[in-house]
């Protein structure tokens, strides 16, 4: 691996972000990491660090000025996600670096007028419903069709959703003030899956496809992420759909992550695309352990400008037929959190990866969306049976 001499600049130093600093550290470059937590754990691992929000991306700017630079800065990147990417665009145009105009990054921190861009260029996307729908003239009832789900136009992690089963909800909901912060669509039925890729120099790479699992109506928790993806045959058309994406919001370079509905009818919907790593340990658990591929190490090349060509992963390591990242939620009763449920593996199984997600003691009401989630695993098989039940005895097992 050809050594570099220069730095690189990270957004973010928190658990996320250490795969992303490791990478550039391995190639020789000093780090500068910002960080608005002093005891961030990616911080230990940089040689410069700038204890600021992520999101102040002027106040950032400014204390780079005051740093010593004696490498030349070759890139700038981040494993965050909303206002973070945008600071990573807006300091890559100042300091001349390879990223995404910040108009680009902007677009998608609002997921109306990102949905409204991208229609534009043919790229289906679930109806919309407005405010004041039309009435019909016989019955006078909404000519809409529920549920409709409202999301709120900024934010992640499933938070805020809210799921309209009748007119009367629906009238409730649109008589509040609050109503105007919210995206309206017509729930799209559907698998589920998630698209990574990179974007350089205005062109998609598609890297991998993995089935999205959630718990839903009314939630939409994700419970698991599982690859391959039982749709891989749909390839092609999404890579052209995520180039079309990439096309209509005049991104240039960096991470991309995307999901989609595909209908009984192979229909591909877009429900939400950005410039971003994405989370759910994907990049960091699920493609290292099941295809044996370094995402962070492409990440890197890709914001330093390094010629690099990723290919679509199709073949598993050690002969994995599947590999799953599952969540656990707490019972219905639970009001805080316990210690981590155990998991015994049956032959063929493995665990790559576990983690608690809530401290022991903590309280678990009030939490909302993915927030939710208790625990994590990592677990592959090299069994043969249909990812689905195979998702199913897995669940059956974390449950008793």
């Amino acid at each position: 691996m050809k050594q570099l001499n220069g730095s690189y600049l990270s957004i973010g130093a928190g658990e996320n972000q250490i795969p992303l600093i490791r990478a550039a550290k391995l190639r020789g470059l000093k780090v500068i990491a910002v960080d608005t937590n002093p005891m961030a754990p990616g911080l230990n691992e940089c040689d410069i660090k700038i204890l600021e929000s992520t999101h102040e991306y002027r106040k950032i700017l400014h204390a780079m000025s005051k740093v010593p630079l004696p490498y030349k800065l070759l890139g700038v990147g981040s494993r965050s996600y909303g206002k973070a990417v945008f600071t990573v665009s807006y300091l890559a145009e100042k300091f001349k670096l390879r990223g995404n105009p910040r108009e680009s990054t902007n677009l998608f921190l609002d997921k109306e007028k990102c949905k409204l861009t991208v229609s534009k260029y043919g790229i289906p996307v679930p109806t919309g419903v407005t405010t004041a729908p039309s009435v019909k003239a016989k019955d006078k009832k909404l000519d809409v069709t529920f549920p409709i789900i409202a999301k709120p136009k900024e934010g992640s992690g499933k938070k805020g959703i809210t799921v309209l089963e009748s007119e009367t909800e629906f009238k409730k909901f649109t008589k509040l003030k609050s109503n105007e912060s919210f995206l309206l669509e017509t729930f799209t039925p559907g698998d589920e899956v998630t698209v990574l890729g990179f974007v350089i120099s205005k062109r998609f790479y598609l890297i991998s496809i993995t089935d999205k699992i959630t718990t839903g109506i009314p939630e939409f928790i994700e419970m698991a992420h599982i690859a391959p993806s039982i749709h891989i045959s749909m390839a092609g058309e999404l890579k052209m759909i995520c180039q079309s994406i990439v096309t209509s919001t005049k991104l240039k370079t960096g991470p991309f992550v995307a999901e989609f509905k595909i209908t009984k009818n192979k229909e591909c919907i877009l429900m939400e695309a950005a410039p971003e790593v994405g989370g759910e340990f994907l990049a960091d658990q699920l493609l290292p352990n099941h295809y044996g591929y370094d995402y962070f190490k492409d990440l890197l090349s890709v914001t330093i400008g390094e010629k690099t060509r990723p290919e679509f992963l199709k073949q598993s390591k050690n002969g994995f037929t599947h590999s799953a990242i599952v969540f656990t939620l707490p019972g219905s009763k639970q009001k805080k959190m316990g210690e981590m449920v155990s998991f015994a593996p049956k032959p063929l199984e493995s665990v790559f990866f576990k983690k608690q997600l809530i401290e022991t003691g903590v309280s678990l009401e009030k939490r909302e969306g993915n927030h939710k989630r208790t625990s994590v695993m990592g677990i592959n098989t090299k069994q043969t049976i249909p990812a689905k039940d195979w998702l199913e005895t897995i669940l059956l097992r974390l449950e008793s």
